[in-house]
């Protein structure tokens, strides 16, 4: 391995197991590890790390758990023909596609509060709430980290279904409120870089490219009834849409 990579590797502040899993993840989804490739042998990788074998295992570890490689006694590590991957967040999903998206996925709370009085509104979405419920939950797909994002729901929706809301995505559960109409979902994107926490829920490295999704959900008064601020891996954020040209 290079000086240069094993300084990023080092300077990644996170742990070096986590970094060679995400280095090793993307040549895996690049297509530079090929479906059935037989992964180099522990003591190579190590080698070219610059890294204890424990910490190739490690690694090897993580990727197993996620479904992209897959171990054979004798044989050696290799590159699963069929990767279980998080489904990808594509922006430009129609309302049932998001639903779709969200099936089957895991919520874990990581931090609440009750009551709030402000969500963090533009002007463009919409007027506020009274009040919302915050909280910050980390979002599973086949078991695999995706997403760490904060939610403000109008206290008086969570108010409908305070156990559902809590262990459910929230998105997912808006349709079936009693008496609520829904009118609008916004939603924008920008590219960012994951601090030290968000890289350690999502088994990232520090500092990699992460994508910043914002939704903000409006009922039939125009009045703000959800806030998301998600941050994804970087891999699973896709935007996707379709211009007509003149002529």
């Amino acid at each position: 391995m290079s000086t240069a990579m094993r300084e990023v590797l080092v300077g990644a502040q996170a742990p070096l197991y986590r970094s060679i899993a995400g280095l090793l993840r993307t040549d895996i989804g690049s297509g530079k590890l090929a479906p059935g490739e037989r992964i180099p042998t522990i003591d190579k990788l190590a080698r070219s790390f610059g890294v204890a074998r424990v910490t190739v295992r490690q690694a090897l570890a993580v990727l197993i758990d996620e479904g992209l490689v897959f171990s054979r006694q004798g044989r050696g590590t290799f590159v699963a023909s069929d990767p279980r991957k998080p489904r990808v967040v594509r922006l430009e999903s129609s309302w049932q596609q998001l639903l779709h998206m969200l099936e089957g996925n895991d919520p874990e709370m990581l931090a609440l509060q009750e009551s709030v009085d402000a969500a963090p509104i533009q002007p463009e979405d919409g007027d506020p709430a009274p009040a919302y419920r915050y909280m910050r939950r980390l979002h599973r797909c086949d078991g695999v980290p995706y997403c760490v994002i904060e939610i403000y729901l109008a206290r008086a929706v969570y108010n409908t279904n305070p156990d559902g809301f809590d262990s459910n995505m929230v998105i997912a559960l808006l349709q079936q409120v009693p008496g609520l109409r829904l009118r609008r979902m916004r939603q924008s994107l920008h590219i960012g870089r994951a601090d030290l926490d968000t890289a350690r829920l999502l088994g990232v490295e520090a500092n990699a490219p992460i994508g910043i999704v914002r939704r903000v959900i409006t009922d039939s008064d125009g009045r703000v009834v959800y806030v998301g601020i998600g941050r994804y891996r970087g891999d699973l954020v896709v935007f996707d849409t379709a211009i007509n040209l003149p002529g």
